[in-house]
């Protein structure tokens, strides 16, 4: 019985890292700027979190991939808690892995408009990334199902 929860949020896991992976990608294959902006939040989360361990200069590759697998994990966890609160609704299985991917860039996105918020006079990059963290987060609840369903019904 305690295994039944293992495969959906393992499943969850690794769409989540595939996906947070691919937006990571975008900040250096896309010249497209608006593209760029979730692999560079990407990368700025890590920087807060190389500013918290320390340097790790020398095994750099691995702690990151560690960072994008553990990203993966957090929104999987996500994924998992929305989905006892709202049940699992019928949706395909790959959209909770990519909700879970999307929640933790818009988290990202957000905290680091409260960091430029509160650390500098700027305004630009705190609204940009504001409005990237608002809309990630209300298409990963979407993804989810959290508005609920919409249904059309055809005129009679």
């Amino acid at each position: 019985m305690a295994n039944t929860r293992v495969g959906p949020f393992a499943r969850d896991a690794v769409i989540g890292t595939a996906v947070i992976v691919g937006l990571y990608g975008l900040a250096f294959g896309v010249q497209f700027p608006p593209v760029q902006i979730p692999g560079y939040l990407i990368i700025v989360g890590f920087d807060m979190l190389e500013g918290v361990l320390g340097p790790v200069q020398s095994n750099f590759d691995l702690v990151f991939g560690l960072y994008l697998v553990g990203l993966g994990l957090v929104g999987a966890a996500v994924v998992t808690g929305v989905r006892e609160t709202t049940g699992d609704r019928g949706r395909p299985a790959w959209q909770s892995g990519v909700a879970g991917a999307l929640a933790v860039v818009g988290v990202l996105s957000l905290v680091f408009a409260l960091f430029v918020l509160f650390g500098s006079t700027q305004l630009d990059p705190v609204l940009i990334t504001g409005a990237v963290g608002l809309v990630f987060l209300a298409l990963a609840a979407w993804l989810v199902g959290v508005f609920g369903e919409i249904t059309a019904s055809a005129p009679k």
